[in-house]
């Protein structure tokens, strides 16, 4: 799986990843949708993820924190605006969930079938140009974007060998 690279195209205020990942549309979305998966793989290098709550609904809200490898835990909150399943995620990032939002911006996921696997795009969307170049300045919010769907591939994987032992 991991032949096929990662497309990242930076335009204005959005950042679109696009892979192709050698699984059916199915199981991609289900990975992005269930608990016991996100814990898995959710994040850039080194974190790890406690989800608070999920309520994985058009409207439902997501609360959850990733513990950073340099040991600071950072609150996030999702709003998940749009779910079509199998094809489409629309969640709009709202803060902390405490009150504090210092990155503001939504995500649109889509899974096209293509042959027996699937084409993902992440696109983030960004309030402007200004704004997403201060939250990957302050966070490194495109390489943890990278690593985000680098660590989405490995999780596949393992997930295939296990299906093959």
């Amino acid at each position: 799986m991991r032949n096929n690279n990662l497309e990242t195209i930076i335009q204005d205020n959005k950042v679109k990843y696009k892979k192709y990942f050698d699984v059916p549309v199915d199981l991609l979305f289900e990975v992005w949708s269930k608990p016991e998966h996100l814990l898995e793989w959710w994040g850039p290098d080194g974190f790890t993820l406690t989800i608070k709550s999920l309520n994985f609904s058009n409207g439902g809200i997501w609360e959850f924190v990733m513990h950073g490898p340099d040991g600071n835990d950072y609150n996030n909150k999702i709003q998940f605006i749009e779910i079509q399943k199998p094809n489409y995620i629309l969640y709009k990032h709202i803060g902390d969930g405490e009150g504090e939002v210092d990155v503001d911006f939504e995500s649109r996921i889509i899974f096209e079938k293509s042959g027996d696997g699937t084409i993902f795009t992440m696109e983030q969307v960004f309030s402007s140009k200004q704004e997403l170049e201060r939250v990957n300045k302050k966070y490194g919010a495109i390489e943890g974007g990278k690593q985000h769907i680098g660590n989405l591939e490995y999780y596949l994987e393992k997930i295939l060998k296990n299906n093959l032992d």
